[in-house]
């Protein structure tokens, strides 16, 4: 389960100021609908003697919330520290096309955790096509959020020439494992590559991905595996009769 921690009183008006000045984008979700929208905050302002911040009215903003009474607002940001933030308000005023929200009474900063990562098992290939060409990279290990893999390259001109670059999206991956642990290859939307290097051998590229789209479903199969791979390792580290 994911840990946070909840900022209170002082801080609340100085960290919304930074969002103002920052023009750090928001998205707004207006709870219990589908409704949700990105949105900046515009100001800072006093209105019936209490604090409060405004957005403009987002497109179609006022046709989802006709019928809710008082309405709740969620919104989820990233830091200037790269961690996402979260909090909700009840109620809001429209006027002129502006949306007047009360200060939250707290916001909740949610704490950077490691995935877990697993060694993977032998025979795990990554594969993707590319320029009509199809290549397969060895998985050396994995986890929710992505994998690392080997390219393994075939002459000292592919070696001065890697196929992939820092932040290149790659498009329509296969995770494919030995058919004794997953018969259907996990299907991942897009990549990204966070790092490539020489491995130490010389003989190919280490290539860091972080698996940037990828549905709920195949998510979900991921993380079984993930956990269903784990057990059967601590089942044989421990001791008979634990």
């Amino acid at each position: 389960m994911a840990e946070s921690e909840k900022i209170k009183d002082g801080t609340i008006p100085k960290l919304l100021e930074e969002l103002l000045h920052a023009k750090t984008l928001l998205k707004l979700t207006l709870v219990d609908t589908d409704y949700e929208h990105l949105t900046l905050i515009s100001a800072l302002v006093n209105r019936n003697k209490a604090p409060h911040f405004i957005i403009d009215t987002p497109q179609g903003m006022q046709l989802a919330a006709a019928d809710i009474d008082p309405w709740q607002l969620h919104f989820e940001f990233s830091g200037k520290d790269d961690i996402k933030y979260t909090f909700t308000t009840t109620g809001g005023e429209i006027d002129d096309n502006r949306i007047y929200v009360k200060y939250p009474r707290e916001i909740k900063r949610w704490q950077r955790r490691e995935l877990f990562r697993l060694n993977a098992p032998a025979g795990t290939k990554l594969c993707l096509t590319q320029h009509t060409a199809r290549h397969e990279l060895d998985v050396i290990n994995i986890s929710l959020g992505g994998t690392l893999a080997a390219l393994v390259q075939t002459s000292p001109h592919d070696l001065e020439n890697p196929l992939f670059a820092d932040t290149q999206l790659l498009r329509d991956i296969e995770l494919i494992f030995p058919p004794e642990i997953m018969q259907q290859p996990i299907k991942i939307k897009t990549i990204q590559v966070k790092r490539i290097k020489k491995n130490s051998k010389k003989t190919g590229y280490e290539v860091a991905l972080e698996f940037y789209e990828i549905s709920t479903d195949e998510k979900k199969r991921l993380a079984d595996l993930i956990y269903r791979l784990q057990r059967q390792r601590l089942r044989h580290r421990l001791p008979l009769g634990l």
